[in-house]
C-alpha cells in the first residue's frame, strides 16, 4: 500500500475573484516563456534504460514478466538552473520574478509528466501549454491584511494590478491567514491563503467505511453515523444514461453529438463536484476537531462483473477524500478484513446475506458497522504512531450497545439555504433541513 499519511503543516485555502485588468501581453509572455523552459529542460533529460518488473492477476494469483523501459533523468543542478534562467530573462519586459515563476511552472510540468509516463499513462511527447496563466510569487505581492487589498507588481516600480477583497464573501474567513502564491488567468485570479495547522487541537478520531451508496462513520462519542450517497450515485447514474445513449448514436452525426457529449460531461462533472464540496464542507463543519481514517482502497482490485464494475465506477472515494483533506485532516489505513474482523475478538467473520457477519464467540453485527469500527481502530493505532499519542475521548458511548443497533442518523449534503441542527439527546444525530 502506497504511504499517503503526511502531516499537513498548514491551512491552505483557495478563492477565486473576477478582475478587469487587461492582462493579454503578460499572459502571453508567460505561456510562451514556460514553454522555452520546457523545451530546453526536453532537450536536457538524459534517458536511461531499466529493467522494470510487471505484474498481473490471473485467476486470482499474481504473475510477473520484466521489461526494458527508457527512464528520464531531469537536469536539477543550480548551473543549468541558474543558465536557463538568464536565457529565459532575455527580451523579457515584466518583472524578473515571473520568470521564476515560469521555470517552476516548467518543472512541476515535467515531474508531473513524468510520474505518468512511468504509470504507463503518458508517452514520450514533450508537454505543452495551451491555455494561458501566470503564476505569481509571493516576492511580487504585497496584501494589506487590514483594508483587504492585494496588489501584485506587473513591472517593478511602474505597472501594478491591485486586487480588492474586503467586500468579498470570504475575506471574514481568512482573517489571520497569510497570502500565498496566486495565479492569475484572462479575466480572474486564483488566489491561496495560507495558515500553520496545530495538528494537536485534532482529538476525535473518525473511521470512514466506504460503501456503494454511503459512507458509514463511527465517532468514539456519538457512535454510527450513515452518510448517504444515493443522491451522488444518482446524479451520476441519470448522466450516464444520456451520455451512453449519444454513443450510440455517435456515427450517425459526429460533430452534433460530440458537441452534446461535451456538454453532458461538463454538466456531470459540475453536479458531482459540488455535492462533494457541500457533503465535505459540512462534515469538517460538523467535527472541527476530527482526524478523518479512511481506507487505501484501489478499485481495480474489486471488478466482479458488468453491472458491479458500472456501479462501482459511479463511486467517489477517493474525490471526497482528497476534497476532505483540504478541510479535515485524513489519514488512510489498510483496507484487508475490515469488514470481515470481530470488533470485540478479533477472529475472522463469516458473511451471510445481506449486510450480515458472523462471529462464531460474539454473534451476529452489521457488516457496515464493523468495518468503520474497525478502520476507527486502526486509525487510532496510526494516529499515535504519526503523533506520539492522542487522546481519543470515549466517554458517552458503549460499544458493546452500538454492535448491532441501526445507524443513528443520516446525512446529506446541503443545499446553500439549508439549515444544520443538531440532536444529541434523541436517538437521532443529525436532522437536515432543506
Amino acid at each position: 500500500m502506497q504511504n499517503k499519511n503526511k502531516l499537513p503543516s498548514e491551512i491552505v485555502l483557495t478563492y477565486k475573484i473576477k478582475h478587469n485588468y487587461d492582462l493579454k501581453n503578460l499572459l502571453d509572455g508567460f505561456m510562451s516563456t514556460s514553454q522555452k523552459a520546457v523545451d530546453i529542460i526536453w532537450e536536457n533529460i538524459n534517458w536511461k534504460e531499466k529493467q522494470v518488473k510487471h505484474r498481473f492477476k490471473s485467476k486470482n494469483k499474481y504473475k510477473y514478466y520484466t521489461t526494458t523501459r527508457l527512464i528520464p533523468e531531469i537536469p536539477k543542478d543550480k548551473d543549468f538552473k541558474r543558465e536557463l534562467r538568464n536565457y529565459l530573462l532575455n527580451g523579457w519586459n515584466f518583472a524578473s520574478h515571473y520568470v521564476d515563476g515560469a521555470i517552476k511552472v516548467a518543472y512541476s510540468t515535467i515531474e508531473s509528466w513524468k510520474s505518468n509516463y512511468l504509470d504507463g499513462k503518458r508517452k514520450r511527447n514533450k508537454p505543452t501549454f495551451k491555455r494561458p496563466f501566470v503564476r505569481v510569487k509571493n516576492t511580487l505581492i504585497k496584501y494589506d491584511k487590514e483594508n483587504g487589498t492585494i496588489r501584485i507588481t506587473i513591472k517593478a516600480r511602474k505597472e501594478y494590478l491591485v486586487l480588492d477583497i474586503k467586500n468579498e464573501w470570504f475575506f471574514e474567513k481568512i482573517r489571520g491567514f497569510d497570502i500565498g502564491e496566486i495565479i492569475l488567468k484572462d479575466n480572474e485570479a486564483l488566489i491561496t491563503f495560507k495558515k500553520p495547522l496545530n495538528i494537536f487541537d485534532k482529538k476525535v478520531v473518525i473511521g470512514v467505511d466506504s460503501n456503494l451508496k454511503s459512507l458509514d462513520l463511527f465517532h468514539p462519542e456519538e457512535g454510527w453515523i450513515r452518510v448517504d450517497l444515493s443522491e451522488l450515485h444518482r446524479i451520476k447514474n441519470v448522466y450516464d444514461v444520456i451520455i451512453d445513449k449519444l454513443k450510440s448514436i455517435y456515427k450517425k452525426a459526429p460533430k452534433r453529438i460530440g458537441i452534446l457529449l461535451k456538454k453532458y460531461y461538463n454538466r456531470r462533472k459540475n453536479r458531482v463536484e459540488d455535492f462533494i464540496n457541500k457533503l465535505t464542507s459540512q462534515l469538517s463543519k460538523l467535527f472541527p476537531n476530527a482526524i478523518f481514517i479512511f481506507e487505501d482502497l484501489d478499485k481495480l482490485n474489486m471488478y466482479k462483473n458488468s453491472n458491479f464494475n458500472r456501479d462501482l465506477d459511479r463511486t467517489s472515494w477517493r474525490e471526497i477524500a482528497k476534497k476532505l483533506e483540504y478541510k479535515s485532516i485524513v489519514f488512510y489505513v489498510n483496507p484487508h478484513y475490515t469488514s470481515k474482523t470481530c470488533p470485540i475478538c478479533g477472529s475472522r467473520m463469516e458473511s451471510q446475506e445481506g449486510q450480515v457477519v458472523t462471529c462464531e464467540k460474539c454473534g451476529v453485527f452489521n457488516r457496515q458497522f464493523v468495518g468503520s469500527f474497525n478502520i476507527f481502530k486502526r486509525g487510532v493505532k496510526l494516529v499515535k504512531k504519526l503523533l506520539g499519542g492522542v487522546g481519543v475521548p470515549v466517554t458517552g458511548v458503549e460499544v458493546d450497545d452500538l454492535l448491532s443497533n441501526e445507524p443513528r442518523g443520516e446525512l446529506r449534503p446541503m443545499s446553500p439555504k439549508s439549515i444544520v441542527r443538531v440532536n444529541l439527546s434523541g436517538s437521532t444525530f443529525i436532522h437536515i433541513y432543506s
